[in-house]
């Protein structure tokens, strides 16, 4: 069992080892505030936000009014039954 552990601790040792990227530079420093990165990094999140925000509202809108749209079928349907039935108001 303790050999068991020992290996795979070891392959997955040399697999997270093997992914770390050697390629950047170590000097990491902030980045620049120029028109584009603003564009990305603020506008980008707040413009995707507003778009969630239009599209939930739309869709409770929309269930709203499916739900007052089944409401008036079930109440039409239920004064269709009645004039049916015999048990309505008579006109």
């Amino acid at each position: 069992m303790r050999l068991a552990l020992l290996i795979l601790f070891i392959s997955q040792a040399a697999l997270t080892i093997a992914q770390q990227p050697t390629h950047y530079p170590d000097d990491h420093g902030p980045i620049p505030p120029t028109l584009i990165n603003i564009l990305i990094f603020v506008g980008g999140p707040i413009l995707l936000f507003i778009i969630y925000y239009h599209f939930r509202k739309k869709d409770k809108i929309r269930r709203e009014a499916e739900k007052q749209m089944k409401a008036k079928m079930e109440a039409r349907k239920e004064d269709e039954d009645e004039d049916k039935s015999g048990t309505g108001k008579d006109l």
